[in-house]
């Protein structure tokens, strides 16, 4: 963006990690981030499960087509939004996130669901969520702004304004700090 000095980067599952990664690597031009039920250091992703991923994205391969028109799906192939799921599994683990978010220097807030989502068995999603306290713990910079009750699937929709609350409690913060 134009004229822009500093963002704040709002970003939910995947995106969340790429937030992460461009507020650690880019403190200078980042007011702070916001992170949308993702970017959780935690070792989810193991054979199993990629196998699992993949299973779960080929049983739906013949009707995502059909619910890309309604925004429902991304243009993506199964296999395509399988790879992206194993790679967000990858780039999840401890060792690879868990650094990075331990040396953020600008504030960011997290938006937590609270809900099973589509494709978890059991507690899967929650445990994954566990990776977060270590972070807060270690590193002051992060908190959590909100815990909302919505599902992964439809927190933007639903849960929006906590979404937009973490936001102005992010610029908020950025303002307090400025000096002249």
């Amino acid at each position: 963006a134009r004229g822009v000095d500093r963002a704040l980067v709002v970003g939910w599952s995947y995106g969340a990690v790429v937030g992460a990664r461009w507020a650690g690597r880019n403190p200078e031009r980042a007011l702070g981030a916001v992170l949308v039920d993702g970017a959780f250091p935690y070792d989810w992703l193991d054979e199993a499960m990629e196998q699992r991923i993949r299973k779960l994205f080929r049983r739906m391969g013949w009707f995502l087509p059909l619910l890309r028109p309604t925004g429902l799906a991304p243009r993506m192939t199964a296999e395509q939004q399988a790879n992206s799921n194993i790679e967000l599994g990858r780039l999840s683990r401890e060792r690879e996130l868990g650094p990075v978010l331990d040396d953020i220097t600008v504030p960011v807030r997290y938006v937590v669901a609270s809900a099973t989502s589509f494709g978890s068995r059991g507690d899967e999603q929650e445990r994954i969520r566990t990776g977060l306290d270590a972070v807060t713990a270690r590193n002051p910079n992060i908190q959590i702004s909100a815990k909302v009750a919505g599902n992964h699937g439809a927190i933007l929709k639903k849960d929006f304004p906590s979404i937009a609350e973490a936001v102005r409690e992010v610029a908020t913060l950025d303002r307090a700090g400025r000096t002249g």
